[in-house]
C-alpha cells in the first residue's frame, strides 16, 4: 500500500519538475542573455578605466530605482494574468495587458522628462558620501543616463508585454526577442565604444546608444509577436480602448505593496551603494565587477523565479493549492542546485571570473575577495529568488513586502553602514552584510511559505 501511494507522489514531482524546466530554460537564457549585455558594458566600457566602469554603475543604479515605480503594474498585471490563465479566463488575462500598457505610458511620460532634466544632479547626489567626488564618475554617469533615459520607454513597454507573457505561461517568445536585442546591443557596443571604420569612437556614449537601438527592437519585436496573437494573449489596437476600473483596482491591489516592495529594495541598494559610492574609485569599480560576476549564477535563479511566479500562480487560479505549493518548493530545490554549483566555481576560482570583466589589478584582487564571499550565499539566494517568486505570482505582495524591510534595512544597510565605516573592513565589511541579509530573508520567506496563508488571496 506504501508503494501504492508513492507512485502517485514520485510521479506529481516528475511532472511537476518537467513543468518548471518547460518554463525555467527559456527564462534561464533569456536571463543569461541579458547577462551578456551586462558582460559586454562591463567588460568593454572596463578597458576604458575604472571612473567610466564607476559611472555606468551608479547611472545604473539610479535606473533599477527608478523602474521601482512601475513594479506595481508590472507584478499585479502578471499575477492577474497568470490567475486567469489558470482559471481559463482569457478574457481578464488580455485585458489586463492592455490596461497595463496604458499605464505604463501614462507614468512613464511625465517622469522620463523629469529624469532627463536632473540626470546630473542624481548621479552627484548618489556620490555625496565621497569626501572628494570623482568628478569623471559623475561626467560618464550623466552622460549615460541623459542619453539611455528617453528610451526607457521602449524597454518598459517590452518588459510589460514580457511579464504577461510569462504569467501566461509563454516564456519562451521573451527569450528569442531577448536574444535578438542582446545580441544588437553587443555588435552596437563594439562599434560604438570603440569606433570602426567611418563610425568614430563614442566610449560612454556609445554603449548608451547601442542600448537604446537594443530596447527600441526588442520593443518592435515584442509587440508583433504580442500582434500576432499564438498563444493566450494577444495585443489589438484596433479594439476601442476603456478604462477597465475593476482591472485596474485589482493590478493596484496586488501592484501597490510589490512597489513598496521593490522601492524599499532599491532604496535600499541605493543607500547600500552611496555606501560604497564614499569609498575610493578602485572600490567601487571592484563592486560593480563582482556583482556582474555574481550575476552569471544570479540570472539562471531569475528564470527558476519565475517559472515559480507562473506555476504557483497557475496552480492556485486553477484551484489547486497544493500543487502550487509544490511547485514553489521544486522550483526552489533546482534553483539550489544550480546556483550552488556556481558558487563552487566562485569560491574556488574567484580571479577567472573577475579578470572577464577587467584589467586593473587592484579592482580584480578586492573584486575576487568579494566574490569568494558571495560565493556561499548562493542557496539562500536560490530560496529567496523562488519563494519571493511564487508568493507574488498568488498576489501576496505584502509580506513579501515586509520580507524585503526586514532584510534590505534591518540586515543590509544597517550592518554595512557599521562594518564598512565603523571598522576598517571598507567594501569586505559591505558585501559582509549583504550575503548576512540573505539568509535572513531565505529564512523569513521559508516560514511565510510554508504556513501556507497565501493560499487564501483573492485576486
Amino acid at each position: 500500500m506504501a508503494a501504492t501511494q508513492l507512485m502517485p507522489a514520485a510521479a506529481e514531482k516528475a511532472s511537476l519538475r518537467r513543468q518548471v524546466m518547460t518554463l525555467a530554460w527559456p527564462a534561464v537564457i533569456e536571463n543569461l542573455l541579458v547577462m551578456s549585455v551586462g558582460i559586454a558594458d562591463t567588460a568593454m566600457v572596463g578597458r576604458l578605466g575604472p571612473a567610466y566602469l564607476a559611472g555606468i554603475e551608479v547611472a545604473n543604479r539610479l535606473v533599477n530605482l527608478g523602474l521601482t515605480i512601475f513594479a506595481a503594474v508590472l507584478i499585479g498585471t502578471t499575477a492577474l494574468v497568470a490567475r486567469s490563465t489558470g482559471a481559463n479566463d482569457t478574457r481578464t488575462a488580455n485585458e489586463a495587458m492592455r490596461q497595463a500598457l496604458v499605464l505604463v505610458v501614462l507614468i512613464a511620460v511625465p517622469l522620463l522628462s523629469l529624469a532627463t532634466v536632473y540626470a546630473e544632479a542624481s548621479v552627484a547626489f548618489v556620490m555625496l558620501m565621497q569626501e572628494s567626488p570623482d568628478q569623471a564618475v559623475i561626467e560618464a554617469g550623466t552622460v549615460y543616463l541623459r542619453i539611455t533615459i528617453p528610451f526607457l520607454m521602449f524597454a518598459l513597454l517590452m518588459m510589460t508585454v514580457n511579464s504577461c507573457l510569462r504569467g501566461a505561461g509563454d516564456t519562451r517568445t521573451p527569450m528569442v526577442i531577448t536574444g535578438i536585442s542582446n545580441v544588437i546591443n553587443i555588435i552596437g557596443n563594439y562599434i560604438l565604444i570603440y569606433g570602426a571604420g567611418p563610425i568614430p569612437a563614442m566610449g560612454v556614449a556609445g554603449a548608451a546608444w547601442s542600448t537604446n537601438i537594443a530596447r527600441f527592437i526588442g520593443a518592435v519585436l515584442v509587440f508583433k509577436a504580442g500582434y500576432a496573437g499564438r498563444g493566450v494573449l494577444s495585443i489589438r489596437f484596433h479594439d476601442r480602448f476603456r478604462f477597465d476600473a475593476d482591472i485596474i483596482r485589482r493590478i493596484v491591489r496586488i501592484g501597490v505593496p510589490a512597489a513598496v516592495e521593490q522601492g524599499l529594495m532599491r532604496g535600499a541598494q541605493l543607500v547600500y551603494g552611496m555606501i560604497v559610492a564614499g569609498m575610493d574609485t578602485v572600490s567601487i569599480a571592484a563592486h560593480a565587477v563582482a556583482l556582474t560576476a555574481e550575476s552569471i549564477s544570479f540570472m539562471p535563479g531569475s528564470g527558476f523565479s519565475l517559472a515559480a511566479t507562473t506555476l504557483v500562480g497557475q496552480n492556485l487560479g486553477a484551484g489547486d493549492p497544493d500543487r502550487a505549493e509544490q511547485s514553489g518548493y521544486e522550483s526552489g530545490k533546482m534553483a539550489t542546485l544550480v546556483m550552488s554549483s556556481m558558487g563552487v566555481l566562485f569560491f574556488l576560482f574567484p580571479h577567472f571570473f573577475v579578470r572577464l570583466f577587467s584589467r586593473d589589478p587592484e579592482v580584480i584582487d578586492l573584486a575576487a575577495q568579494c566574490l569568494r564571499i558571495v560565493a556561499v550565499s548562493q542557496p539562500a539566494l536560490a530560496w529567496v529568488m523562488t519563494l519571493a517568486g511564487g508568493l507574488r505570482g498568488v498576489g501576496d505582495t505584502r509580506w513579501v513586502m515586509l520580507i524585503t524591510l526586514a532584510g534590505f534595512w534591518g540586515v543590509r544597510v544597517t550592518l554595512a553602514y557599521i562594518l564598512a565605516t565603523t571598522t576598517n573592513l571598507g567594501l569586505i565589511g559591505a558585501w559582509l552584510a549583504m550575503i548576512t541579509d540573505l539568509f535572513v530573508r531565505a529564512a523569513l520567506f521559508a516560514w511565510r511559505f510554508r504556513h501556507g496563508g497565501w493560499k487564501e488571496i483573492d485576486v
